[in-house]
């Protein structure tokens, strides 16, 4: 009877650690992600050539159906054929954030938001009533 409650004690432990290396495995793999995704360029095709984008360089995208002009610190503004729709999931969420149905917003380059307009450099996004809720909870402000 002894050893029956060793074994079982034992096999409690060895399950307790085999679920905190699951658990530890998991983690890791999340971390793996961020870490891809943080580094990772955004590459667009921009007619006959390829243009290589940071996150930190894009300031807004606008949609034309099925076009984006994206528009960013380093370049002058480039039509690329892409979808806004197509842009909004690859796109870190941390970092953007659709507020119209025409508008992507890097929240990095919001200078200020007023009467339901973003202020990125000069020019000022028009946020539409539906896209309000998520740039305010993406920007951690209570309405």
């Amino acid at each position: 009877m002894l050893n029956c409650m060793v074994l079982n004690g034992d096999t409690q432990a060895i399950q307790a650690l085999v679920d905190y290396f699951e658990k530890l495995n998991s983690a890791l793999a999340d971390v793996r992600k961020l870490v891809q995704k943080e580094e990772m360029p955004l590459f667009v095709k921009e007619g006959n050539k390829i243009v290589r984008l940071t996150k930190e360089e894009i300031l807004y995208i606008e949609g034309f159906g099925d076009y984006v002009k994206i528009y960013s610190l380093t370049q002058k503004p480039f039509l690329s054929q892409i979808s806004l729709k197509r842009f909004e999931t690859i796109l870190d969420s941390r970092y953007f954030c659709r507020v119209h149905r025409s508008y992507i917003v890097s929240i990095l380059h919001i200078n200020c938001i007023e009467h339901k307009r973003i202020q990125i450099k000069n020019q000022l996004i028009p946020i539409s009533n539906a896209y309000l809720p998520t740039l305010l909870q993406r920007m951690s402000i209570q309405e």
